[in-house]
């Protein structure tokens, strides 16, 4: 593929679906792919070995860190002592934000609204 439109409404085929996923493209364990959740749905806890950027196209999702991500070594202490208030705490995504984050976090996903966004994994 050189070039490609895509029409993002026409991507989804999701009428009952909880959630849909679709594979965009990819390249050496960098990927992007399109994602719709419905209102209240979302994804359990779970940690990226990526990078991660969430680009939210409609809707609105929030998104909770854990502390617990960090692996406890002597550096991760002080940066929990120091940052915790950045983690255990909840992120509102809203409609035209892109949110980042760095990998081996552990997070977890939720669709305050029905909601459609680009996610990144580099």
């Amino acid at each position: 593929m050189l070039y490609k439109a895509i029409e993002i409404d026409e991507m989804f085929g999701m009428k009952d679906a909880n959630h849909e996923i679709v594979d965009i493209m990819k390249n050496n364990g960098a990927y992007l792919k399109l994602v719709s959740l419905k209102k209240n749905e979302g994804f359990d806890s779970h940690m990226s070995n990526t990078n991660i950027c969430i680009y939210l196209i409609d809707g609105e999702l929030e998104i909770e860190f854990e502390e617990s991500s960090l692996c406890g070594c002597d550096i991760c202490s002080t940066i929990s002592s120091e940052k915790q208030k950045d983690y255990d705490k909840k992120h509102k995504i809203k409609k035209g934000q892109m949110f980042l984050f760095e990998k081996d976090v552990i997070h977890t996903l939720k669709a305050v609204k029905d909601s459609t966004f680009l996610l990144v994994k580099i």
